[in-house]
């Protein structure tokens, strides 16, 4: 039994595995808590059976907090994605070194769970569409602004506009400026996604299983034709994936 940790920039998602399975998810705020107690909290079912912890981050200032609370509360060492371990995967960036490590363990994820070639689009506080190719390559990938993100600037910088709390829109056509706003979010991201998909399917993979994950997947995947599965536990997964080899390999996760 083991803990997964992805820290983004908004949530620090946690998976609880036992046997390559999800026992328990929990979210906490990126910012702001006491992370020591909080996963004191939410872990005690479980203390003292987990064995260790596995870490993807994009926030390194954040990093360093997560893994000196887990360490006190599991007693174990927890492993950073490319420090302590590296995601079996070839990383085809013109530079390796500026892909976010979350979106390498998306792209394993995708390729050993989902089927091979895969595109997958992570909606989260930017929205990143990435490919892994048949050859289990990583072959780059488009990044926009996430939903959440577009509408809070959209607020921020329209004196008229109001802040919006993402939902399902009621049509397509809004009546009124939050209705409008929130239409204009779904859709036109919905839009976007499929857009971008149908071309990198005709240049690069155009075979490739589409899989979306992230926060706002649940809500904006259904709108996208062009998304076959929704995982919002992808990258979970993929860590689950690295910690589960290296384990039963016998192979001490350190590279």
């Amino acid at each position: 039994m083991f803990l997964a940790v992805d820290i983004g920039n908004t949530n620090i998602n946690n998976g609880v595995f036992s046997g390559g399975r999800i026992k328990k998810t929990f979210s906490l705020p990126t910012y702001g808590l006491n992370l020591g107690a909080e996963y004191v909290k939410k872990l005690k079912p479980y203390l003292g059976k987990l064995e260790g912890g596995i870490i993807v981050s994009v926030v390194p200032k954040v990093q360093g907090g997560v893994v000196k609370a887990l360490k006190k509360v599991l007693g174990k060492k927890v492993f950073i994605v490319g420090k302590d371990v590296k995601v079996p995967v070839k990383n085809r960036y013109r530079r390796p070194r500026e892909v976010g490590q979350d979106r390498l363990v998306n792209a394993l994820a995708g390729y050993d769970l989902h089927g091979g070639q895969t595109i997958i689009v992570d909606f989260g506080t930017a929205i990143t569409i990435d490919i892994i190719n048949k050859q289990r390559e990583y072959l780059g990938g488009v990044i926009t602004p996430g939903v959440e993100t577009s509408l809070s600037g959209l607020a921020e910088k329209a004196y008229l506009l109001p802040k919006v709390n993402l939902k399902k829109p009621k049509a397509l056509l809004g009546k009124e400026t939050r209705e409008s706003m929130i239409s204009g979010a779904i859709y036109g991201f919905s839009s976007l996604c499929d857009g971008l998909v149908a071309q990198l399917k005709k240049k690069y993979c155009k075979n490739a299983h589409v899989i979306a994950t992230g926060g706002a997947s649940r809500l904006i995947g259904p709108y996208c034709k062009t998304v076959e599965r929704i995982d919002t536990d992808l990258t979970l997964k993929g860590l689950a994936k690295i910690y589960g080899d290296a384990s039963s390999t016998g192979r001490d996760l350190n590279v």
